[in-house]
C-alpha cells in the first residue's frame, strides 16, 4: 500500500482517562504494548468534567512510554442524574468526534486507532478517502440487528483495518459485509509479570484482611447484571462454609448485591470496592477458586465480551469456574483449564464450585493448565500482533 511507514499511532478514545472501568485499563495496556513495538503512541482523550488531575501511568501501573493528549468537548454528563444523561452523552460524543476530526485532518502523519462507534462514524464521514486509509477501529460490541448496526457496519467497511476481541464479533461483521481480510481477532490480555512472586495464599489473606480458614471464592470486575454476580451471590447460599470476596464495582449496583448477600449468605460476602488495578492479582491469588458467572441474557455477555478478568484469573494460578458461554468458550474448555456451568443457574454454579473446592488435586490441574494457556494472552503479544497488522494495513501521508 502506498504511503510512508507507520511510525506514529493515535489511540483516539472517548472515555474518562484515567477511570475505574475496564476500557481504561485496556487502553493504557495497549498504549504501552504498542509503544514497546517502536511506535510513537499518543492516547487522545476528552478532558472530562469534573476533571481529576490523576497520573494515568501511576493509576494503571504502566510505563511512561506513550503520551496523553486531551481535547475539549461539551461535557455536562455528570451534571445531571443518570436517567437524564442520554442527551448530554450524545452532545459530548458529537463534540469530541468533531474535535477528533479536526485533529485528524491536520496531523496526517499518524495512524488512528478508534474504538467508539460515534467517533468512527464522524471521522469516516468527515475525512477524505485518502485520509480514511489511516483509520483502524477496534470493535468491542455491536448494536442489535437493525438500522443502527447497518450504519455502523457501513462505517467499518470504510476503514482498512478492523480489530475484534472475539470470533463472534468478526463473524457478525463479515455477515454485515466487512471484508474478512481486513479483520484481526485479538482477544484482550494480561500483565503476566504482576502475578510473579506474590506471597502465598495464607499470607495474602492475612495482609488483605480476608477469612483465613474458610474456602474462599473471588470475583473481580463490574457489578452489572450481565456480569452474573447476582447468580454467584445466590449460589454462595448453598455453600455453607464458603466466603466470597468481590473486588471492584460501583455505588449504583452494590446496594442491590449487598441486599442479596444479606438474604442468601449473611456475613460471608466481602465487598472490597474498587482497588488500584495493580492490586487485583493479590486478591485473586488469595482465593481458592475464581468465578466468572456471566449471564447469558445479553449478547455482549454471550458472544462479544473478552473480559480482562478472565485472563487475570488464568494468570493467578487458581482454578476457574465460569459460565458456559461462547465468549468465554473461545478461551476456556470444560475440564481442561476451567469448569464451565450453565449460565444463570445458581444451583449448578453452587454444585460445581463445591466440587472444585473439595478436590484440591483437580483444582490444581485446572489452574496449572490455565496458567500455561494464558501465556499466549499477554499484552505484549497482543501489542506485537496489532502493531504488525496496522503496519501492514494502514497508509499514512508521505
Amino acid at each position: 500500500m502506498a504511503g510512508s511507514e507507520l511510525t506514529r499511532l493515535e489511540l483516539v478514545v472517548n472515555i474518562r482517562f484515567p477511570g475505574t472501568r475496564a476500557h481504561g485499563i485496556q487502553v493504557a495496556a495497549m498504549a504501552e504494548a504498542l509503544a514497546s513495538t517502536g511506535l510513537n503512541v499518543d492516547v487522545v482523550v476528552p478532558r472530562r468534567y469534573p476533571y481529576r488531575d490523576q497520573d494515568p501511568w501511576l493509576h494503571y501501573g504502566v510505563t511512561r512510554t506513550f503520551s496523553v493528549q486531551r481535547i475539549a468537548s461539551i461535557d455536562t454528563i455528570d451534571m445531571v442524574p443518570a436517567r437524564l444523561q442520554r442527551l448530554p452523552f450524545l452532545m459530548q460524543s458529537l463534540t469530541f468526534g468533531l474535535r477528533a476530526l479536526a485533529r485528524a485532518a491536520v496531523e496526517r502523519d499518524a495512524g488512528i486507532l478508534l474504538r467508539d462507534h460515534y467517533t468512527l462514524e464522524i471521522l469516516v464521514r468527515g475525512l477524505r478517502a485518502a485520509d480514511r486509509r489511516r483509520l483502524a477501529v477496534e470493535v468491542h460490541d455491536l448494536p442489535a440487528p437493525g438500522e443502527r448496526r447497518r450504519r455502523l457496519a457501513h462505517a467499518v467497511c470504510q476503514v482498512p483495518a478492523v480489530i475484534t476481541i472475539t470470533e463472534a464479533l468478526r463473524d457478525d461483521l463479515i455477515s454485515e459485509g466487512v471484508d474478512p481480510q481486513r479483520i484481526l481477532v485479538a482477544r484482550d490480555g494480561v500483565h503476566l509479570d504482576r502475578f510473579i512472586g506474590l506471597p502465598d495464599r495464607a499470607s495474602l489473606r492475612e495482609e488483605l484482611g480476608l477469612p483465613r480458614h474458610s474456602p474462599l471464592v473471588a470475583y473481580a470486575g463490574q457489578l452489572y447484571r450481565w456480569k452474573g454476580v447476582d447468580v454467584l451471590v445466590e449460589a454462595l447460599g448453598a455453600l455453607r462454609q464458603a466466603h466470597l470476596v468481590i473486588v471492584g464495582g460501583d455505588d449504583e449496583n452494590r446496594p442491590r448485591l449487598q441486599e442479596l448477600a444479606n438474604h442468601h449468605a449473611p456475613g460471608r460476602v466481602h465487598f472490597i470496592g474498587p482497588v488500584p488495578h495493580v492490586e487485583v492479582p493479590r486478591y485473586l491469588a488469595a482465593a481458592d477458586v475464581i468465578s466468572l458467572p456471566n449471564s447469558g441474557a445479553e449478547e455482549i455477555s454471550q458472544r462479544y465480551t473478552s473480559p480482562l478478568k478472565l485472563f487475570e484469573a488464568m494468570a493467578s494460578g487458581r482454578a476457574i469456574v465460569a459460565s458456559d458461554l461462547p465468549s468465554l468458550g473461545e478461551v476456556l474448555s470444560d475440564g481442561v483449564n476451567a469448569r464451565l456451568v450453565p449460565a444463570d443457574d445458581p444451583s449448578a454454579l453452587a454444585r460445581v464450585l463445591g466440587e472444585v473446592l473439595s478436590n484440591e488435586p483437580a483444582a490444581r490441574a485446572l489452574a496449572d493448565r490455565a496458567l500455561h494457556d494464558v501465556q499466549a494472552f499477554s499484552w505484549a503479544r497482543r501489542g506485537q500482533s496489532v502493531a504488525s497488522f496496522l503496519r501492514d494495513k494502514l497508509a499514512v501521508a508521505s
